[in-house]
């Protein structure tokens, strides 16, 4: 597992804005005009930056072409599709959210919730279609 990790970590490098394509920086403050913090990495031939648009984190996965493949952002509660919003409540009313992101890979929403017990104890992660219904749970 650590040989792994060690791997995967190697291959993965922080760069500087002048290390990546022009057009990727264009690119991306173009869609998100108020990006800050932007921090890029690339591995191999694909890049991933990470940035603040406002309060809002967000994370976009690049592919050598500049297309984005995986775009990932935080979210405000109060913006889950209101199918979300009912299971939510109706099926984890004893656990608060603890985050909440959307996730676009494929042309594909979906929606990532993290709860914490109220006593702290336990943790799900919850991943939603776009439609509402559960595609995985992962309890810790």
């Amino acid at each position: 597992m650590l040989a792994i990790f060690v791997t995967v970590t190697m291959n993965a490098q922080t760069i500087v804005a002048t290390e990546v394509p022009a057009n990727f920086t264009e690119g991306l403050l173009k869609v998100y005009p108020n990006a800050t913090d932007i921090k890029w990495e690339r591995n191999n031939d694909n890049y991933k930056v990470e940035f603040r648009d406002g309060q809002l984190g967000h994370m976009v996965h690049f592919n050598k072409q500049g297309d984005r493949i995986r775009v990932e952002a935080k979210m405000i509660t109060t913006e889950l599709p209101e199918m979300i919003a009912q299971d939510l409540k109706k099926n984890y009313s004893d656990y608060n959210i603890d985050s909440v992101h959307s996730i676009i890979k494929n042309d594909r929403t979906t929606y990532k919730v993290v709860l914490q017990k109220k006593d702290w104890v336990e943790e799900i992660t919850l991943v939603y279609s776009g439609s509402g219904e559960v595609l995985g749970v992962n309890k810790y």
